[in-house]
């Protein structure tokens, strides 16, 4: 229907043939924002925020936490009374190494001590509720004591489970511990947030957690991290206490843009993850705008912002507390501004095409200080800004306008040299003061922050042209298979004792990756035929994000798809504008695929947002493919 719809019957073509352009002349006016689209694209923005924030996670996770040191390395406990001690909760907090734990011992006359293994707090078990395995629990207890086997560790709470004469469990009452013992005070102060037990005895308990592959982990994705967070939202805490970030994979400013949602509404889930719950939704009004200044075209607008915003991709990305998020912020900035400049016209004054030009450099700074993907996407705006150049230099040429154009050329060069290279230098430098002044301490020089920025690039280098190449992963993918999206990659996946599963994974959307793939086939044939600046904007974006995961050797994940997934937006952008423009009457087929793509976004929701599900929904609704792990 659309290969029909697009080729024009010459006796319609009067009516329906777009303006005749030459090939890339970059001369349609970008399409301007009215009231209504205004209304369309916060709308859009506020449905996806109150459903965005409504799985963010809770805000009621302990806050204030005891420090083991080395001249206080273990802590004894006197309960005051011999109970019957069934298990212990506790909350993880930071320690002083990547694999930390605390030996247990139990005593219930103070003499007689019996070491009951590990409280383990490894790296990937941070910020999270956790149980030991007890030997021989129940036991009679009445003495407690706990010693790091690390430099400095901190414990956030600790929460003792006993059993009554008739074998029922309850919580043991710390508030005499509290005023006993001041100094641990940090221990007892919020034992209400602890998490519900389950009704199963100590071993029972330990190999339901073993089975879920968190040996010890009674958190789920609503009072503890998961995946990746370990890395980006610790470093984030460990800067708000001007502590060296553990993380230094990435660049800091996406870790140094979660901090403010810790610092509103504590160290929890909701707390490290409103910034990205927040960027997720800030990110769809400029998107709106960019397809309406591509198209002119307010349907297209809301429909492709609305696709794009309730995909599973986005969704699962910014819904927990990863850089991505970031990155793609600011890569649909910047594409929005280098839109507005190559547009400007040939004949635009120098002085007129400096603020879309600096405010790209800007947003490309910022990205590449958020994650080095924008790097790759730099690659489509240079590919831009030089045809823009190019086809200027050619049309002021043919126009007697040589030296004019000598002169424009000359200052656009240098103001891009400042605006591209010396900007995003400046920005992506002072993002690591944080990191550099927790290393090397204050005052902090010039000196040391320039040193301390380019150990931490080789450091990352290292990372990933060597350790992320030789890694091995269950769930690693390639690139033409996020194309087709054959292999997700599960960030959760926790059984419960009923049978459900909790399960949150990266994937996208099958009906907007297979149709936009389609649709940025038809962008690629129409950018060969005509060059349009609407096509060669896609497709320079699509490819800048895709081809370099063609080449490079390390290990890669479907969430590295995430970024083009903007332009398979754009490209299905693209097909809506020319079915309307070209055969009004197909508009509905529009609707169609929009509403289709909801539909099927609120099907797969289950696994992007973490509610649990029955085997039979997972079977019939969710398992796309054998390869899904589901």
């Amino acid at each position: 229907m659309y290969y029909r719809d697009i080729r024009l019957r010459p006796e319609a073509g009067k009516c329906t043939a777009a303006p005749s352009l030459p090939r890339l002349s970059l001369l349609r006016r970008p399409g301007r924002m009215t009231g209504k689209d205004w209304i369309w694209a916060l709308g859009i923005s506020f449905v996806y925020g109150v459903l965005a924030f409504s799985f963010s996670g809770s805000a009621l996770t302990p806050q204030t936490f005891w420090r083991a040191t080395k001249e206080q390395p273990s802590l004894a406990l006197d309960l005051g009374e011999v109970v019957m001690l069934d298990n212990i909760m506790y909350f993880t907090g930071i320690d002083g190494r990547v694999n930390g734990s605390w030996i247990l011992s139990l005593s219930e006359n103070g003499k007689n001590w019996r070491r009951q293994g590990q409280m383990s707090q490894y790296y990937f078990e941070t910020f999270m509720w956790k149980i030991p395995r007890l030997e021989d629990a129940p036991r009679p207890t009445r003495y407690i004591r706990l010693t790091a086997d690390s430099v400095w560790m901190e414990l956030g709470e600790l929460v003792f489970v006993t059993r009554d004469e008739d074998g029922k469990r309850e919580l043991f009452d710390t508030s005499s511990l509290s005023k006993r013992y001041p100094r641990y005070a940090a221990l007892f102060d919020e034992q209400y947030m602890a998490p519900a037990l389950p009704d199963l005895d100590n071993k029972a308990l330990y190999e339901l957690s073993v089975k879920r592959r968190m040996p010890g982990n009674i958190s789920d994705h609503n009072n503890g991290m998961i995946s990746d967070e370990v890395y980006h939202a610790r470093s984030s805490y460990e800067y708000t206490r001007s502590l060296p970030p553990e993380e230094n994979t990435h660049p800091p400013l996406g870790k140094l843009i979660i901090v403010p949602g810790i610092k509103l509404f504590g160290m929890s889930p909701f707390g490290w993850r409103f910034m990205g719950i927040l960027f997720g939704v800030l990110m769809l009004p400029p998107l709106y705008i960019l397809i309406k200044n591509l198209f002119d075209n307010t349907i297209a607008a809301s429909c492709g912002t609305a696709i794009f915003a309730f995909e599973n991709m986005h969704f699962t990305q910014t819904h927990f507390a990863t850089v991505d998020t970031y990155a793609v912020f600011f890569i649909i900035v910047m594409y929005l501004f280098m839109y507005r400049y190559i547009s400007s016209g040939y004949d635009a004054p120098f002085r007129k095409t400096l603020p879309p030009l600096f405010l790209c450099g800007l947003s490309f700074g910022l990205g590449a200080a958020s994650k080095w993907t924008a790097l790759f996407a730099a690659l489509g705006l240079a590919a831009l800004y030089i045809m823009y150049l190019v086809k200027r230099g050619m049309r002021q040429a043919s126009a007697g306008q040589k030296k004019e154009y000598r002169v424009f050329l000359i200052r656009t060069l240098c103001v891009s040299l400042v605006f591209f290279v010396v900007i995003p230098l400046i920005v992506y430098t002072l993002s690591y003061i944080p990191t550099v002044s927790a290393y090397y301490g204050q005052p902090l020089s010039l000196g040391d922050l320039m040193e301390g920025t380019w150990l931490d690039q080789k450091s990352m280098m290292h990372f990933h042209r060597n350790v992320m190449r030789d890694a091995e992963h269950s769930f690693q993918s390639t690139w033409y298979m996020w194309m087709l999206d054959i292999q997700p990659l599960a960030y959760y996946n926790k059984t419960n004792i009923d049978g459900g599963r909790a399960i949150i994974a990266a994937f996208t959307n099958p009906l907007v990756t297979i149709g936009g793939l389609v649709a940025m086939f038809f962008v690629l044939w129409e950018f060969f035929r005509a060059r349009t600046n609407e096509t060669m904007l896609i497709a320079a974006g699509y490819l800048s994000l895709l081809t370099p995961w063609m080449l490079i050797a390390r290990n890669s994940f479907v969430y590295h798809y995430f970024p083009a997934m903007i332009f398979l937006t754009l490209a299905l952008c693209y097909v809506f504008n020319n079915i309307m423009r070209r055969n009004p009457e197909h508009k509905k087929w529009v609707y169609v695929f929009t509403g289709l793509s909801l539909a099927l976004f609120l099907m797969l929701l289950p696994p992007s947002a973490g509610i649990t599900m029955t085997d039979w929904y997972a079977k019939w609704f969710v398992r796309w493919l054998p390869s899904w792990p589901f």
